[in-house]
């Protein structure tokens, strides 16, 4: 098994190569044929060879293909300190600042937000579009309260804050339309 997965990771490095050049769109080595999301998010299953073989998608098989990969070779620590796999400081940067920010809010509105959920709209969802940079909050309403239930399954506000940012960033609308 390591053998062939070693085959294919020799075959597959020097189309990584010759891709990057050709297209400013990740189709991955593999996951040409995949949807493809914009702004080089790589889904819940994050950077790492996974990312480089299955590229940018937010299609079910694509990420878990991709998070097996990664989960296989523990390449992610790798790529992140290295910068190498699709792992940017860049963007590692601004998500950790867009929690923080995501996360202060949170805290100081819980309940208020928990509430706003409810109802698909109101302030604090409008104040929350605005620190991810989305301008179609009604979506963005839509969306969290159809996701309640994964968003708050822990009342603890980076829980919460984290499950947030993974149901915004896993919707295709708001990964094209918010500045995430």
């Amino acid at each position: 098994m390591k053998k062939f997965a070693i085959l294919v990771i020799a075959l597959a490095m020097p189309l990584a190569f010759a891709q990057q050049n050709a297209s400013p769109k990740n189709k991955g080595l593999i996951g040409a044929a995949v949807e493809q999301a914009d702004q080089g998010y790589f889904g819940m299953s994050g950077c790492g060879l996974g990312s480089v073989l299955f590229g940018e998608s937010e299609n079910r098989g694509g990420q878990i293909l991709s998070s097996t990969t990664n989960g296989l070779y523990s390449n992610n620590t790798f790529g992140m300190s290295s910068g190498t796999s699709n792992c940017t400081p860049e963007k590692m940067a601004k998500t950790a600042e867009l929690k923080k920010n995501m996360n202060i809010f949170i805290s100081a509105n819980k309940e208020a937000l928990a509430n706003d959920i409810v109802k698909q709209n109101g302030e604090t969802i409008i104040a929350l579009g605005e620190i991810v940079g989305c301008k179609d909050t009604n979506y963005l309403g839509v969306k969290l309260q159809s996701r309640y239930d994964a968003i708050y399954t822990k009342n603890n506000a980076n829980a919460v804050t984290d499950n947030m940012y993974n149901v915004i960033v896993s919707d295709r609308y708001l990964v094209e339309n918010c500045q995430l």
